[in-house]
């Protein structure tokens, strides 16, 4: 008895971080046809801070998907010291993932600082930004 096997259209999504914020699907067609997308996520746009007491507003601008133009979700903030370039821990207005284009740090320690961005979307991370211009609280 011989059997027929009928193309089957099956799609699979693998999704995938790569190394500096590159993402990756595949899509599988029937038995051995298919295809790949690879997308990267721009590197995060050097933020400004501009200071109020020891208070610190940080701004960017989106960042996006090469292909596709599809903006990050969400952003992740740094504060750096200005003298050593040791990250510091950030307060809580801009901890986890920020989901808008600005945050502001409330009772940051005076100082001198500098801030970057690292766009976020899911499990993919872009590459961090440049850091900020110095801010002195």
């Amino acid at each position: 008895m011989r059997r027929r096997f009928l193309p089957l259209l099956v799609a699979v999504a693998v999704a995938g971080t790569l190394a500096g914020g590159a993402a990756a699907a595949w899509t599988l067609h029937g038995s051995g046809g298919g295809a790949a997308l690879a997308k990267t996520l721009s590197a995060g746009n050097a933020p400004a801070g501009a200071v109020t007491g020891h208070k610190v507003k940080v701004t960017w601008t989106a960042s996006s998907y090469t292909n596709g133009g599809v903006a990050a979700a969400g952003y992740i903030i740094k504060r750096y010291n200005a003298s050593t370039g040791v990250v510091q821990t950030i307060l809580s207005a801009c901890t986890g993932t920020i989901v808008g284009l600005t945050c502001t740090e409330s009772s940051v320690p005076s100082g001198t600082w500098q801030y970057t961005v690292t766009p976020a979307t899911a499990n993919w991370r872009g590459p961090e930004s440049p850091k900020s211009a110095v801010v002195t609280v």
